[in-house]
């Protein structure tokens, strides 16, 4: 097995993903990782194993600082091994993956998945949208540049590089996002940006200004964001997310509730998996002690309010 370094590979990589994996596994997705986060270096470690000429399996690994991030690679020994060599070369302390390696440690989690022909809300989840649709109208856009500006303004703050949103229109244009706004009297109420790689697609972003919260904003975005899916051809769509109490994590109120407007949609939770290694076992000892403290601080704020 040869490994082969991504560039100059962009296209037969892609195609690869096209054929066998998911848009997370992209340069799309590669490049836009690397441009999330304000004055942060990142370094693409990327690769592939090549056999008889062809591509068979695919390595996205991206280092931020002291980290590796993947979102999925196979559980093989020698890419395995080619990892470790890169991490050891590069002073890396941690990888996390989007997968289930062996050797790893697992720090899987959940997300929820529509079947886009059998979607099942709740009775409040139905009654949220009834009500939304009375007083909201919506359309597709390709303005990035006004998505954008209304995104920060709601948030306050420019949350991530304008390179990000630019990749955003991009993927538009290209057919891999959708951009869905919201519009209560000819004024701007919310979007929604959702990313779809053949059949499936992924709710990725959105924002809703509060002066229309009374309208069920997320909720009418959601119920057309089916339609337009559908239209486009996608079966399933992933909400993301959904949040428990775990070792390696210990979600915030706003989280969990953000999962249950998730939930509300119907559809199954499934298991997302994730795997992490240590390279470092100094990090590693700090890094789990951290977790099994706030682990019992949040398993002692339960018991106290199931006390109450």
């Amino acid at each position: 097995m040869d490994f082969i370094k991504l560039p100059g590979h962009e296209r037969a990589w892609n195609q690869f993903c096209h054929d066998r994996a998911w848009f997370f596994h992209t340069t799309h997705w590669l490049g836009y990782i690397q441009n999330s986060k304000f004055d942060t270096a990142f370094t693409d470690h990327s690769f592939f194993a090549e056999q008889s000429g062809q591509i068979a399996s695919i390595v996205p690994l991206i280092q931020e600082g002291d980290q590796l991030i993947s979102p999925g690679f196979d559980d093989n020994k020698e890419i395995i091994a080619e990892v470790k060599r890169i991490a050891l070369e590069n002073g890396v302390k941690r990888i996390q993956v989007a997968a289930d390696i062996k050797s790893y440690l697992n720090i899987s989690g959940w997300t929820c998945v529509l079947n886009l022909n059998d979607v099942n809300p709740t009775k409040g989840h139905r009654s949220a949208i009834k009500k939304a649709e009375k007083y909201l109208s919506w359309r597709e856009i390709t303005d990035i540049d006004r998505f954008k500006s209304d995104y920060f303004n709601i948030a306050g703050k420019a949350t991530r590089p304008d390179s990000t949103f630019e990749l955003l229109g991009q993927w538009i244009k290209q057919g891999y996002g959708t951009l869905l706004e919201a519009e209560f009297d000819e004024l701007t109420a919310g979007y929604v940006y959702l990313l779809h790689w053949r059949d499936r697609a992924y709710y990725f972003m959105s924002c809703v200004d509060p002066y229309f919260n009374q309208y069920n904003v997320s909720h009418f975005l959601q119920a057309r964001a089916f339609e337009i899916l559908r239209q486009k051809g996608v079966r399933t769509y992933e909400l993301g997310q959904q949040v428990y109490n775990a070792l390696h994590s210990q979600p915030s109120e706003k989280e969990r509730n953000i999962s249950k407007f998730k939930r509300g949609f119907g559809g199954k939770i499934i298991r997302a998996p994730a795997s992490e290694y240590f390279f470092d076992a100094e990090y590693f000892k700090k890094t789990y002690e951290e977790r099994v403290q706030k682990y019992y601080e949040s398993c002692l704020v339960s018991a106290q309010v199931g006390a109450e």
